[in-house]
């Protein structure tokens, strides 16, 4: 999956909306693990077990997204200079 470009020369704007759009992973993936573990929770009938076991696991994997996007950018700007 792509991940956020640094702005380069974007300005104070652009640098703001690469960092705040970082804010938005981790509930994306609470909110996207939580309502596969629903509709799994819905076929199986053992509400609301999943649905928690998802949330959890959409929990840690935005935030080794978010730790894995911030590693490359810090990378990228220092072998920039």
């Amino acid at each position: 999956m792509p991940f956020p470009q640094k702005p380069n020369s974007g300005g104070i704007w652009a640098q703001a909306a690469f960092y705040s759009s970082l804010g938005l992973i981790i509930p994306g993936a609470v909110v996207g693990g939580s309502l596969l573990g629903w509709l799994l929770d819905e076929y199986l009938h053992t509400y609301p077990t999943l649905s928690v076991i998802g949330g959890i696991t959409g929990a840690a994997g935005g935030i080794v997204e978010v730790y894995q996007i911030l590693t490359r950018t810090e990378k990228s700007a220092d072998r920039d200079g």
